[in-house]
């Protein structure tokens, strides 16, 4: 199973001999940077808040889930009468946004040949193939001496160099819209909770996502919306709520589980193209069909 992160080249930390299915070349998904998103305020950010337990971790719910299906699956995050247990975290997509406007470092739009407007491929590596073209270079090499004997490895220039490439579909940028939403019973665990939001990305209010290899960049909403209860007389459970929207610049690449085209190709240059044909014998003169 591949890590959850990888360095700048993509590759597993140490590996020395890999393969392309071991390098970070994965398809970049709406679910991708989900996860980015979501590993980030668990695992980052680590929010606890003191409890009547003492300091605890929050809970970080992707989208609140289903209150029965909650109920048999993690029992310890609700009390007795069924009601869940402060404080709590939740995210959930609230939108995306295809904005030619706002665009990464890939500008260009390539089409695919033959394919009716179907988006192209970017080429993201080449190296020389050293064994075919070591191939060409001792064929057309191999010459006869004086003695009428044949003589390989005659010194020339190999001008038939074969250049494989790895290419994979241009990424897509698109703006995902996050919201958080934080609930707590008291004041003092809604501002431990929210001030690491606040201050972990210093006087900018932007920081960088990874997963599989894929870098993204987020942008978190100046305005920290507060939606509490405590004016209110009734005799609801006192709530304090606040809302943090947050802005992915992500990038998809490939079409996900329906793309029927490979997420990395490798291909290779063409260097010399012939056209074989059947040898005949000539009028009158003896050939292979003939004794």
């Amino acid at each position: 199973m591949l890590p959850d992160d990888f360095d700048f080249a993509q590759l597993p930390l140490g590996a020395t001999d890999t393969t392309l299915e071991e390098i970070g070349m994965l398809s970049s998904t709406i679910e991708t940077i989900d996860y980015a998103i979501t590993s980030w305020v668990k695992e980052d950010l680590d929010l606890s808040a003191k409890t009547n337990a003492g300091y605890t971790n929050v809970p970080v719910f992707w989208q609140t889930p289903e209150r029965a299906y909650q109920i048999k699956a993690k029992r310890e995050l609700r009390d007795t009468q069924g009601s869940l247990i402060l404080p709590v975290l939740s995210i959930e997509r609230t939108g995306i946004t295809k904005d030619p406007e706002r665009k990464g470092s890939y500008q260009a739009h390539i089409y695919e040949e033959g394919q009716k407007g179907r988006a192209g491929r970017m080429v993201i590596a080449r190296k020389i193939k050293q064994d075919k073209t070591r191939n060409f270079a001792v064929a057309d090499g191999t010459r006869t001496n004086t003695g009428g004997k044949l003589q390989n490895y005659y010194p020339r220039i190999n001008k038939k160099v074969v250049i494989q490439s790895l290419s994979i579909p241009i990424p897509v940028y698109v703006n995902v819209e996050y919201k958080i939403v934080i609930k707590t019973e008291y004041q003092e665990q809604m501002n431990q909770i929210v001030q690491p939001f606040m201050t972990r990305t210093g006087q900018i209010n932007s920081f960088l996502l990874r997963r599989n290899g894929h870098i993204y960049e987020a942008f978190i909403d100046q305005n920290f919306t507060h939606a509490n209860n405590i004016a209110d007389l009734g005799d609801e459970l006192r709530v304090f709520e606040t809302t943090i929207n947050i802005r992915i610049l992500g990038y998809l690449i490939g079409e996900g589980e329906n793309d029927d085209r490979p997420i990395v190709r490798v291909d290779e240059s063409v260097v010399e193209v012939t056209f074989p044909r059947e040898s005949s014998p000539l009028p009158g003169q003896p050939g292979f069909l003939e004794d």
